[in-house]
């Protein structure tokens, strides 16, 4: 989760005509784009510093959903389905050239929504899809729901998760705004329920923590059935976010991805 105060703009020059995307590095002579799908609480900032890590000629995009850092004051949604409905609408315009599609835990399940949407609709979809920290999409939550849980059981759950910078449940005017989005961000993750949908036609490289509490080694190799023999696994030193503590192996991994996509032009 990202624990910077809400009303906070953007470090960089963001000349969106969308809310729905913040290109941190978009430039005219971009052979590839990464789009960045954030976990549940996440913003767009999960990838500002990965332009340090990607080849120069990458551009890097990542969604905003609704409900934080600059979107604030709009409603989060607390459903996969529309909000995966919302983005496919937003994207669509923007999508041009290779294009790889990475989502972390929420992120991943909404990534592979977005391109499912794309594939149906005869739209350029992603030519590869990377997720990350999260199960299959056709396999059962087993663990209880948390998005409805007690005030003080909620904040257990997150603290245990161990995303979320300590200093913010020590700032109580900060936590109290960033509940409802936490929990509908939650509630749009585990009430979701697998329908099926057109196959995927691009490769797809799934990421796991080995000391992940939330997916198993066989949660993750589930994604081979959305792409058979296109499909590999990657396991990461670290827990549920191993996306960061791990992030120089990570990106180094999602840097040799977009070139290869970029080769295929």
């Amino acid at each position: 989760m990202n624990a910077k105060p809400p009303n906070e703009t953007y470090s960089v020059t963001n000349t969106n005509d969308t809310p729905w995307i913040v290109k941190w590095r978009s430039t005219s002579a971009g052979r590839a784009t990464l789009l960045a799908f954030p976990h549940a609480g996440g913003t767009a900032s999960m990838a500002r510093r990965w332009t340090d890590h990607l080849p120069d000629w990458c551009n890097l995009w990542a969604i905003q959903y609704p409900g934080r850092e600059a979107r604030f004051a709009e409603m989060p949604f607390s459903r996969a389905e529309p909000l995966a409905d919302a983005i496919t609408a937003a994207v669509i315009p923007h999508l041009c050239g290779p294009v790889c599609f990475f989502g972390h835990s929420l992120g991943a399940l909404l990534a592979f929504l977005v391109t499912q949407r794309l594939i149906a609709a005869s739209q350029p979809a992603p030519r590869h899809l990377i997720v990350s920290g999260r199960r299959a999409p056709h396999l059962p939550d087993p663990q209880d729901p948390s998005h409805g849980l007690p005030e003080p059981e909620f904040i257990a759950r997150l603290r245990r998760l161990n995303g979320t910078p300590p200093e913010v449940f020590h700032h109580v005017g900060l936590l109290d705004l960033l509940l409802p989005m936490l929990r509908a961000d939650f509630a749009a993750s585990e009430t979701y329920r697998y329908k099926p949908g057109p196959p995927l036609s691009c490769p797809v490289t799934v990421f796991g923590g080995i000391r992940d509490p939330l997916t198993t080694p066989d949660d993750l190799r589930a994604w081979a059935i959305y792409a058979p023999e296109r499909t590999a696994t990657h396991m990461f030193d670290g827990d549920h976010f191993f996306f960061r503590s791990a992030e120089a192996d990570v990106l180094t991994h999602v840097a040799a991805i977009v070139t290869r996509i970029a080769a295929q032009q």
